[in-house]
């Protein structure tokens, strides 16, 4: 049983109180910070994404907890905050900046695991990153975290105010989802694509991605629009647009909200031939669950995979986790499990130096072909992962189910900034 730490839960919740106009060093040499080391998580833990979030926490401390709460001489303590609004259950800008304060001004920090949204990353990245402190993200696959291409201005440069690389993520990034979501497309037979995106500065780029690679895989693209998505909308002359072109199928970049399960049902019922690809934000049962006929025609695209794609080692996690918590678990799970373990490894790999924030993040990202519960990856010098297999669900009883797994052959794009 992971060790509670009491006194780090109290620091937390003291400066919870008193951060908002609380500073964040910017040194990115701190001295050696002892012998008892402090790994922060941010995710939300309430709404809709509560459930995906426990997964990951409970993969957290299950990998601590195996670890016997070391890494090498190193004791290690765990704190899970929440990033969400109590009242909304969404994520917040404010108090995600909150906890990444209350990591960054614990002395005893030494990573920080986080976020689960892109846009939260946003927010907590030049904080962590002004400290000095290793970031690893379970999720957030915004390709500006850590490429320029296609990305905002001034990314993503304007993450790191250190002017170092401090953060990486697991799940393949945006790069690898459009990739995916072309193959898919090619698999499928469509030979004119229509792509949207819902303005979203996050997803925005992940459309633009897609496009420039279903022209370059031959398909035709005939248009990339960008539209207002809210609650109660009606697209007919977008949906004129579309039915205008020929296209076989829309690609969407979006979240799942009210306006994009009214434009899913409006393009299904305006062609019910039309197919429907989605990227990952749409992959919730809040979306799936109220789509209806449209959802016999729509695939998402998503980082998980079925339980039984991934290595053997990921497969004994899994089963220890049921024997920890007494459920089953996605792979969300395996993400957090995977993102402990990387740092723990970090610290150990740094020998007398793994309480050295500096040393830690080398070691991270001289991570290299190692064999984890998602499979073998290396860290790449801008923070991405080279996993990249990608998942496609349709949806069966108003459900995402997984469908199939696509293999996208890497090539790494230009950093920028």
């Amino acid at each position: 049983m992971l060790a509670r730490w009491l006194g780090l839960a109290a620091l937390a919740a003291a400066v919870l109180g008193a951060s908002g106009c609380a500073g964040v060093g910017s040194s990115t040499t701190p001295e050696a910070i002892g012998g008892q080391l402090a790994i922060y998580s941010s995710l939300p833990l309430q709404g809709p994404s509560a459930a995906i979030s426990q997964q990951i926490v409970n993969g957290e401390k299950l990998a601590l907890s195996q670890a016997g709460g070391h890494a090498g001489p190193f004791k290690v303590g765990y704190v899970s905050l929440d990033d969400a609004n109590p009242t909304s259950g969404q994520w917040s800008p404010g108090i995600t900046a909150d906890d990444a304060k209350i990591a960054a001004q614990d002395t005893s920090t030494i990573a920080y695991l986080g976020d689960y949204n892109s846009a939260a990353t946003a927010v907590s990245l030049p904080l962590i990153n002004a400290a000095g402190i290793l970031q690893v993200s379970p999720a957030s696959p915004y390709v500006g975290l850590t490429s320029g291409l296609d990305a905002g201005q001034d990314e993503p440069g304007r993450f790191y105010l250190s002017g170092q690389r401090t953060f990486g993520r697991l799940q393949p990034g945006d790069v690898v989802q459009a990739a995916a979501q072309v193959a898919l497309a090619k698999k499928l037979g469509v030979h004119k694509l229509y792509v949207l995106d819902d303005q979203d500065p996050f997803e925005v780029p992940l459309a633009t991605i897609a496009a420039a690679d279903a022209a370059h895989a031959g398909i035709v693209v005939a248009a990339h629009d960008s539209i207002s998505t809210p609650a109660g909308a009606v697209y007919t002359g977008e949906i004129e647009k579309i039915l205008e072109s020929g296209a076989q199928a829309v690609l969407f970049a979006g979240g799942g909200g009210q306006g994009t399960i009214a434009l899913w049902q409006q393009l299904h019922s305006a062609d019910p031939h039309l197919l429907l690809l989605g990227s990952s934000s749409m992959v919730s049962e809040s979306f799936t669950s109220q789509i209806g006929a449209a959802g016999a025609n729509t695939y998402l695209s998503t980082p998980i995979l079925a339980p039984d794609l991934y290595p053997p080692l990921g497969q004994r996690v899994l089963g220890d986790y049921r024997r920890a918590f007494g459920g089953e678990a996605d792979a969300y799970a395996l993400y957090g499990y995977e993102a402990m373990s990387v740092v723990l490894d970090a610290i150990r790999r740094a020998g007398s130096k793994g309480n050295d924030r500096q040393t830690v993040i080398e070691r991270f990202f001289a991570t290299g072909e190692r064999d984890s519960v998602l499979g073998r990856y290396s860290i790449e010098p801008d923070g991405e992962t080279t996993l990249a297999r990608y998942g496609i669900d349709r949806v069966l009883g108003g459900r995402p189910v997984f469908y199939r797994a696509i293999d996208v052959p890497r090539a790494s794009p230009s950093t920028g900034g």
